[in-house]
């Protein structure tokens, strides 16, 4: 394994050193290194990157420093030369912070938060009410069963259990509950409002009236038959203003747009890279199995055209 010490610069390099790469340019040859000339032309527009940062201009507008910055590219190169002949280019986590840097200049940099319209952040409040503020909600766990004694019996088991013993709480489910469709999903019965249409107003008031989570209700009379309530999680209303959610929205459609942007970049790359694609070698082709080590391998949550090895986006914030 090649030190840290060494292999570190050749891999900035790589990855950051790659703006000169470009062949003479008919101006003045200042230094060769290898086969590679570094023009009068490159060192100007090295001044001028540079010149986005006052204090780095300030320093190398003296002339004592030009060689110090055509000392830093002939660094550069020479660093980059050698990560080539050590095969640094062909490292795939190498390739992927190159990707990583060329999708950031041209794409992320260009688009934040704060190029996103008032206009722009109220039209998108507008248009997303329910994300900026929701009722009382609760989630619950209901035990159905048709008779009442039996009822009794159940709501009695279930206030036994150990709080917050979801597994104990669903074999309950499994064991008494008599109806089919929840008692397949252990019960659950999702997140629900006050004026939730799809299950009894009876069991969502008593729902909404214990008071602690897993506190468990008495047997409910419906047309099914006597429902017992575990109350599961209790979410309180919340609602933001227009300007409390503008930072929020602002990074939502920050967000959006660089996806946008990266798709687009990415057509006009395939375009450009003359992309062809032999359909009917692809139909023949024979993938071997999973490795029965993983025979469900995690899905890339990165979703499509993501960088290589970038991490997945967070997800939007539904609440305070």
């Amino acid at each position: 394994m090649r030190p840290l010490h060494f292999c570190l610069p050749i891999i900035l390099a790589l990855t950051f050193g790659c703006e000169h790469r470009s062949a003479g340019d008919g101006t003045p040859v200042l230094a060769r290194v290898g086969d590679r000339a570094i023009t009068a032309r490159e060192l100007e527009a090295q001044v001028a990157f540079i010149g986005r940062s006052k204090y780095l201009m300030d320093h190398y507008s003296k002339p004592d420093k030009k060689k110090e910055l055509l000392d830093g590219m002939i660094q550069s190169e020479a660093l980059y030369q050698e990560a080539r002949r050590l095969g640094y280019d062909r490292d795939p986590q190498v390739k992927r912070d190159v990707v990583n840097r060329m999708l950031q200049a041209e794409v992320d940099a260009k688009v934040n938060a704060q190029g996103i319209s008032d206009a722009e952040v109220e039209q998108y409040y507008q248009a997303h009410p329910n994300e900026f503020s929701r009722p009382d909600q609760v989630r619950f766990t209901q035990i159905v069963v048709k008779d009442r004694t039996k009822a009794l019996k159940v709501a009695a088991e279930a206030r036994t259990l150990t709080k917050g013993n979801i597994q104990a709480l669903r074999a309950l489910v499994a064991k008494q509950s008599e109806d089919e469709a929840s008692r397949l999903r252990g019960g659950d019965m999702g997140t629900v409002d006050r004026n939730t249409p799809s299950m009894p107003k009876a069991v969502v008031e008593a729902a909404f009236a214990l008071a602690q989570v897993y506190d468990v209700s008495d047997p409910i009379q419906t047309e099914n038959g006597y429902t017992i309530v575990v109350l599961t999680q209790k979410q309180p209303a919340f609602s933001k203003s227009l300007a409390e959610a503008k930072v929020e929205i602002q990074s939502r459609l920050a967000y959006e747009r660089r996806q946008q942007r990266r798709n687009a970049m990415m057509v006009e790359i395939r375009k450009k890279a003359n992309v062809q694609i032999d359909e009917a070698q692809l139909a023949n082709l024979t993938l071997p199995l999973a490795s029965p080590a993983n025979p469900n391998p995690a899905p890339d949550k990165r979703g499509p055209g993501a960088a290589p090895g970038a991490p997945p986006p967070a997800s939007p914030a539904r609440g305070p």
